[in-house]
């Protein structure tokens, strides 16, 4: 719906569409009663009882209309200042660079006392960075042993097709 029309490679099937309809007014429900979960969620379950009481048209003419006329709505009642994700584009936090949350707990900020408070905690991310060093290890003797196998033997050049392309 939002996408130019230059993104679209195929057409979307009805279901498609009607599936991108009902995504996109859940989005509008979130934007409108954002402030309060049970209020969300008690207008996305009526959103959901709206597209489902018309889940089984048979008529295509009608199931099209309907399509038209949800889409409409949507337009007509979209929220002035929708709903984003903070990641998504638009978002607060889109394109920045964010650090590895990974990266904090492996800072010498950590007190010897703080570690000890969670000591099950520390020493399994020690055994994890060591395991994980490992299997890169492994994997770094894969690769070279693949490319030593490469660099020492020649590559075979099958007679068959070196004759028919001498003929050719």
């Amino acid at each position: 719906m939002e996408a130019p029309t230059w993104m679209f490679t195929k057409a979307l099937s009805h279901r498609q569409k009607v599936l991108r309809l009902y995504k996109r007014a859940l989005r509008e429900c979130d934007a409108w009663y954002g402030g309060d979960f049970l209020e969300v969620r008690y207008h996305k379950v009526l959103m959901r009882a709206r597209f489902d009481t018309n889940a089984q048209e048979k008529d295509v003419r009608q199931a099209k209309l309907l399509l038209a006329d949800g889409c409409r709505e949507i337009w007509e009642k979209r929220h002035p200042k929708p709903y984003r994700f903070a990641a998504d584009v638009g978002g607060v936090a889109y394109d920045r660079d964010r650090e590895s949350r990974d990266i904090l707990l492996d800072t010498d900020s950590w007190s010897y006392a703080e570690r000890e408070q969670y000591p099950y905690y520390f020493n399994k991310r020690e055994q994890r960075k060591k395991e994980l060093l490992s299997h890169w290890d492994k994997i770094e003797e894969a690769w070279n042993d693949q490319i030593d196998n490469i660099q020492r033997t020649p590559p075979k050049y099958d007679d068959k097709k070196s004759e028919a392309s001498k003929k050719s």
